[in-house]
């Protein structure tokens, strides 16, 4: 029983450790678009960006990103995307999950910044 519960506990922190191995970033680019779409009861802000996109998860068919309504950081992450668009400002940084669970073709964005800042 111990063997059962060390290698259940040993699953779950590799699974953890490949979650945050996944998360990278796009630095010092320039949003090109930005948008809402409703999504029944959800919202998903799109944000698409100049620069290299190298590294972006497979499943990101469009080459662009996507955060749900349903996380925290939603909000927030909008009024940053859209004033960073309107400024067109070129040094925006976009942390990001290699995955496509907010949108199935665009890459989960977990954060965002605009201007000289370390994250």
């Amino acid at each position: 029983m111990k063997i059962l519960l060390k290698a259940a506990l040993l699953l779950q922190l590799l699974s953890f450790v490949s979650e945050v191995s996944a998360a990278h970033y796009y630095r010092n680019v320039t949003i090109t678009g930005t948008g809402i779409y409703g999504s029944g009861s959800n919202s998903i802000l799109f944000v698409d960006f100049s620069g290299s996109k190298a590294g972006m998860a497979a499943c990101a068919t469009t080459q662009r990103l996507a955060i749900s309504s349903t996380a925290p950081q939603y909000k927030e992450m909008v009024s940053i995307a859209f004033t960073a668009y309107v400024k067109q400002d070129s040094k925006v940084d976009i942390l990001v999950n290699e995955s496509c669970v907010h949108w199935s073709n665009a890459e989960d964005m977990l954060g965002i910044k605009m201007g000289t800042m370390p994250w």
